[in-house]
């Protein structure tokens, strides 16, 4: 592992994985939200809404994934849709399962809805489908929450044959597989693979948002699937929220409309493709002997540090060379296998935001972290 020499000149944050500053449009989102109020649908997006969402938006994401409007409902994020689903699919002690690890927002969003979350172990394409078969002789989830697509927080996406095994398994088992594909757009290089819907739909519900992809400020996500749950999710919406925050959505309709969503995402693209590139070979450079997943798009990259390296008290130690890391342990399921738990496999566990921080950036943090790591 190379010796690296640290700086604590300014910190360095790989916490929240947020869009960058300068990739926010507010002089374009700014424009929509002025067309939408002064057009004619200015008072009606100030008023009480139906609750699945802004008419016209609802029908633009129907179109892109080919499914009639009905099978939409718009919301305010997708972390809250995912909320609204465990509330109608979970009752307390049912089992959800999550790729180990896993986004933490959600995990705890499915143990607050009673849900007892068992972590199936990822591997560099994707899940484990042994373990995955493994524990579905002992549960049978109400739904398996799967980030297919440069995953948060491993980076990993999911092959083609894994995607294909999903969908088999979802189908043989009865159980739902929730996608999340909030960075399925930022891809920056190689090619896309199917959605698991695109494979086979009657088992899958689709999440997404716009908060990568224009802002996370305006709250704007959806969900895709099939009438029998969607009816129901978005009565419970009603009654949990009364109404949609039509504004916002409206925006984002006139945001497509003039084009701006193509023009953005190429800009997003050029911003963030150089920074994944020097994640990539700061990793390399500054912990030569960690495999990990090389990311096409996205906004992470993660790295499970060696046994033998000195990760205890790192967040602390880190902290105090000006370098802040986010507790891995949170991105891990409660039901660690004993084989993982022996190994510290969670808090050897660093994800590593690239999005919001410039190149030198990202660089003199692998270096710093590469240092405090070093028995």
């Amino acid at each position: 592992m190379q010796k690296a020499t640290t700086s604590t000149s300014s910190p360095i944050l790989f916490t929240r994985g947020v869009p960058a500053q300068e990739a926010l449009p507010t002089a374009l989102m700014s424009e929509c939200l002025q067309a939408v109020l002064a057009g004619p649908d200015g008072k009606t997006v100030l008023q009480y809404g139906h609750n699945g969402g802004y008419a016209p938006l609802r029908q633009l994401v129907a179109e892109q994934y080919q499914v009639a409007p009905d099978q939409v409902l718009i919301g305010n994020g997708s972390l809250h849709l995912q909320d609204l689903l465990t509330a109608l699919l979970v009752k307390p002690g049912d089992v959800v399962f999550t790729e180990q690890p896993s986004y933490d927002r959600a995990i705890k969003t499915f143990r607050r809805r009673g849900a007892k979350v068992v972590g199936i172990p990822l591997d560099l394409d994707g899940i484990h489908l042994s373990a995955l078969e493994e524990a579905l002789t002992q549960y049978t989830p109400r739904f398996f929450y799967v980030i297919p697509d440069f995953q948060n927080p491993s980076g990993v996406t999911t092959s083609a044959e894994k995607r294909h095994a999903l969908v088999q398994l979802a189908e043989k088992h009865g159980f739902w597989l929730l996608e999340d594909v909030p960075y399925r757009t930022l891809r920056y290089s190689g090619e896309q693979l199917p959605l698991l819907r695109d494979i086979q739909s009657t088992r899958v519900l689709t999440v997404s948002s716009y908060s990568k992809l224009i802002s996370p400020g305006i709250r704007v996500g959806y969900i895709v699937g099939p009438r029998e749950i969607i009816k129901p999710l978005t009565a419970l919406a009603e009654e949990t929220i009364l109404a949609p925050v039509l504004p916002t959505q409206a925006a984002v309709f006139e945001f497509h409309q003039r084009g701006f969503f193509e023009q953005n995402l190429a800009n997003l693209k050029q911003l963030y493709a150089p920074r994944l590139q020097a994640t990539i070979n700061a990793i390399k450079t500054y912990l030569p002997d960690i495999a990990f997943a090389e990311p096409e798009g996205g906004f992470f990259i993660s790295v499970t540090l060696p046994r033998e390296s000195n990760y205890q008290q790192l967040l602390s130690r880190a902290k105090e060379e000006g370098l802040m890391l986010t507790d891995g342990s949170a991105f891990f399921a409660d039901f660690l296998s004993e084989q993982e738990a022996q190994a510290g496999a969670n808090e050897r566990f660093v994800r590593l935001p690239f999005c919001a921080l410039t190149p030198d950036e990202i660089t003199s943090g692998i270096q710093r972290l590469a240092s405090l790591i070093q028995a």
